[in-house]
């Protein structure tokens, strides 16, 4: 009697389904925990999860680099890869770095905006925040009432 090992069973099941639904699943965990995503990359290597991959890029949730930014820096490649698809987390790090970090104001202030006008929470605030202290008073003002409005006080203040 051959006993049958669950892991190959379940790669055997993945690797049957279209290219196109496994990326769809991974780009959900992926959405939805860091940690589960790069889990799944790791155990499921011949499959092809990587970041790289725009569909897995584009919605992978960055939250640990949201809290801490200066973290991505060890993460150049999969940062890269997820501003080529256009990740909005990606765009609010990015922004954060080299606003902070690198001094270049302009273009981070531009990753910030892409952040901001793509719905980032944190994006929105940190870019009228940042409208109010060079200058730009009102339209920073605006950016934190609306905000306020449409999320409530309580989201602004954490």
């Amino acid at each position: 009697m051959s006993s049958i090992n669950p892991k190959q069973s379940i790669m055997q099941t993945l690797e049957a389904m279209p290219e196109d639904m496994r990326l769809l699943i991974v780009s959900k965990v992926g959405q939805n925990s860091p940690v589960d995503y790069f889990n799944t990359v790791l155990t499921c290597r011949s499959l092809s999860f990587r970041p790289d991959n725009p569909s897995v890029a584009k919605d992978l949730n960055l939250s640990p680099f949201v809290k801490k930014p200066l973290l991505s820096n060890q993460y150049e490649s999969l940062m890269d890869a997820c501003l080529k698809a256009d990740n909005i987390d990606a765009h609010f790090v990015k922004g954060m770095i080299q606003f902070f970090q690198s001094q270049n104001q302009v273009l981070g202030l531009h990753h910030i905006h892409i952040a901001s006008k793509s719905g980032h929470l944190q994006g929105r605030y940190i870019f009228g925040v940042l409208l109010m202290a060079i200058g730009e008073t009102d339209k920073g003002i605006k950016i934190i009432n609306d905000l306020t409005e449409e999320k409530g006080i309580s989201l602004v203040e954490d």
